[in-house]
């Protein structure tokens, strides 16, 4: 497979082409016969590797535009206006000089109750509209645990009241979760609508959980009854966000059908494209080394190896996670994602096979890793196809946190290097995972009807 050499590299190019053509043909073979021998590269995931500090600028990277959210619903902004009320309101019941008896306590809210002020003020970045409301959840369970350890520090005893809370939050929980029925106007449709209301009921599922007990003595244990209050507060932000979400969705969708049966057969269907691709790279992992004796211990290639094969494990596990819990939107995402992350490890031993990323990392081969990461992303955003644009989040993702890591200064250049390198060679793989799914949800569909 041939690369370009710079980030003027086009959408055309024979990289973005050849991927496409493997995956239609078949991801569940030709790509994984191409990862033939790919463990065997010199590097051990765990093993902690060590070099001088890097001269990177803050500015080595830069932010990434995110694009226009995928999603089809348009997010109320009730919702986000809701959760700020909440959270202010919450810190508005703690004075900023508690009167608690134990000094140490009373200091330690007055610290926990500036610090939650500081947040509920700071800027949230430009995502997308789900992530402006996981922002907010997150301030809102600051607030709520700073005013629970308050109240109980003081004396309150919010027990009852909590549990009781809790069970109506599982029962809400549990209703809405019955009765999705993937309505939408096509299989990809309710699939990108309906795959952030399951994050919504999974993270309210696992806050609603009484995995942080209330004290029975509040006053000797105020900041465990902070804790459990924060957690309920959490799970009953996400429940009014799934609610919403759906409702959005839903009122501007009255002809809707019902793709229940699109939706599961779409998933169980890629799950297996997933667990065969994925199978095969394990069976190959006491492979021949594909490189030889060849020691690469310090460079970009041991750093871009470890990224691509741990990401492709954990996509694998986020598949079968999904299809376990029943979340059938999420499950397609995640197959999306585990095929594109799959194919950016074929590319990466492919590269690596080459001769590609042996050089030192310099200031200037990290900015121009970037730049090609970024080129490669827009090209997917460019295409204007929401399920590509979903699909590439985690390149957009990985750029973030590269550059948010060299900004706070702590970034190794040759880390953030094979990590911007990643970014590309899986973004490089999206259109072709996308074109694979959608064309899994078409058949789904005309099965279905």
């Amino acid at each position: 497979m041939t690369r370009g050499s710079g980030p003027d590299r086009g959408p055309g190019s024979r990289r973005g082409s050849s991927s496409r053509r493997r995956l239609l043909a078949g991801v569940a073979t030709a790509g994984a016969a191409a990862l033939a021998g790919c463990s065997g590269l010199p590097f051990t995931g765990d093993e902690e590797r060590r070099e001088a500090p890097p001269s990177l600028p803050s500015d080595a990277v830069g932010p990434i535009d995110w694009p226009a959210s995928p999603y089809p619903v348009t997010v109320p902004a009730s919702l986000a206006d809701a959760h700020e009320t909440r959270a202010r309101e919450m810190l508005a019941d703690v004075p900023a000089d508690p009167d608690v008896p134990n000094a140490a306590v009373a200091a330690a809210v007055g610290d926990d109750r500036e610090r939650a002020l500081r947040r509920a003020d700071a800027a949230i970045p430009e995502e997308w509209p789900v992530d402006t409301l996981s922002a907010w959840r997150r301030r809102r369970g600051d607030a709520a645990e700073v005013r629970g350890a308050y109240r109980a520090a003081t004396g309150a005893d919010d027990g009852s009241e909590l549990a009781a809370r809790r069970r109506a939050i599982r029962d809400d929980r549990g209703a809405l979760a019955s009765g999705i029925e993937y309505r939408g106007e096509s299989a990809v449709e309710a699939v990108l609508a309906y795959e952030p209301v399951e994050s919504l009921l999974g993270e309210c599922a696992s806050y609603v959980e009484p995995r942080v007990t209330y004290p029975a003595d509040p006053v000797a244990e105020p900041f465990r009854a902070g804790e459990a209050v924060a957690r309920v507060e959490r799970a009953a932000a996400a429940a009014a966000d799934a609610e919403g979400v759906r409702e959005a969705f839903l009122s501007e969708r009255d002809g809707a059908a019902a793709r229940w049966a699109s939706l599961v057969a779409a998933a169980d269907g890629l799950r297996g494209s997933v667990s065969r691709t994925h199978a095969t790279v394990r069976e190959r992992t006491d492979g021949e080394d594909p490189l030889g004796d060849e020691d690469l211990s310090g460079t970009v290639a041991q750093e871009l190896a470890a990224v691509s094969e741990t990401r492709v494990e954990s996509a694998a596990e986020d598949v079968e996670r999904a299809i376990d819990a029943g979340d059938h939107a999420t499950a397609v995402i995640e197959s999306g994602t585990s095929l594109a992350e799959i194919e950016a490890l074929r590319a990466t031993v492919e590269e690596i096979r080459g001769g590609e990323h042996r050089d030192a990392p310099t200031e200037a081969s990290v900015r121009s890793a970037a730049e090609r990461a970024r080129t490669t992303v827009s090209e997917v955003v460019d295409r204007d196809d929401p399920l590509a644009t979903r699909l590439v989040r985690p390149g957009l993702e990985i750029v973030g946190y590269v550059a948010d890591r060299i900004e706070e200064g702590y970034g190794s250049a040759r880390r953030s290097q094979a990590e911007l390198a990643y970014a590309d060679l899986y973004a490089s793989a999206v259109p072709a995972a996308a074109a694979f799914v959608r064309e899994r949800l078409e058949q789904a569909d005309s099965g279905a009807n």
